[in-house]
């Protein structure tokens, strides 16, 4: 007897779809598992680096991936944003999926008392980690709007709450959330879908260099209700979700990805489980 044909298999089914994953470092960025997948489910993927020398960090990254395209970008530079979108545009044709997994502040900033943050890092802090979401997704426009797209930004819990020693960082989060929103707005005329996705802290390379980084990471995997690690993995399978058709009628989210710590009001210890 013939098995059926799992009818499920096909809404992850990327085979002929384009994706650009923008923030790439190396195999430890929370973009990586999200540009595998979507390679893995045949989707042709693009990552955009921001100079020449980070393809040296990307590592057997390329290897892993079917035909990928290496692009160099600085996302707060108007002209390589263009230049990134005609050579999107002339290899792919159209793009399905954007992935912003972008976000830098100044060193300084995470060390310094809040309100010392200087005019200069925290206007380079906006336009890196919040602004470029529009300049990506402006370019993006062209290459979605006939078919529709999906879109996706990486943003924390601290958009929302106070984590201390995320300062800055922060604020850009919450300007990213606010962007997403809107964007969401703005695109869906186009049956582009625009959400994101705020998992708990990770150990990436960004992540660790943040004073308190374990501390962080420790209080959320003990006070959060299903008290576990969050990995880039998870992410990556949530991304997979909202960029299939089964998550369709999905736009303007938050996602997030954090064992449930975010529904705390305060944290308690659990007792045991019987």
């Amino acid at each position: 007897m013939s098995q059926t044909p799992n009818p499920l298999g096909s809404l992850l089914d990327f085979s002929g779809k384009t994706a650009l994953v923008a923030g790439v470092l190396d195999e430890h960025s929370i973009g990586w598992p999200i540009a595998k997948l979507l390679n893995d489910g045949g989707a042709r993927v693009a990552l955009s680096i921001q100079r020449k020398a980070v393809r040296r960090m990307l590592g057997t990254i390329p290897e892993q991936l079917n035909n990928p395209l290496i692009l160099e970008c600085d996302v707060s530079k108007d002209e390589q944003l263009e230049r990134l979108f005609d050579e999107l545009g002339r290899e792919f044709g159209r793009l399905d999926f954007l992935i912003h997994s972008v976000a830098y502040a100044p060193p300084q900033s995470f060390q310094q008392r809040f309100l010392d943050i200087g005019r200069a890092d925290f206007q380079l802090a906006m336009d890196v980690s919040a602004y470029s979401l529009i300049g990506l997704a402006r370019g993006a426009f062209p290459l979605m709007k006939d078919r529709g797209g999906c879109i996706l930004a990486m943003t924390y819990y601290a958009g929302e709450k106070v984590i201390p020693g995320y300062q800055l960082m922060s604020i850009t989060k919450a300007a990213l959330d606010n962007i997403i929103r809107n964007l969401a707005y703005d695109l869906a005329p186009h049956r582009i879908r625009v959400n994101g996705l705020s998992p708990g802290p990770t150990a990436t390379k960004a992540g660790t260099s943040i004073p308190g980084f374990d501390i962080m990471q420790n209080h959320m995997k003990q006070f959060a209700p299903l008290q576990a690690e969050i990995l880039n993995s998870d992410t990556g399978k949530a991304a997979l979700f909202l960029c299939s058709p089964l998550a369709e009628k999905i736009t303007g989210e938050i996602v997030h990805i954090d064992g449930g710590y975010n529904i705390l009001g305060m944290s308690v210890q659990r007792p045991p489980v019987e």
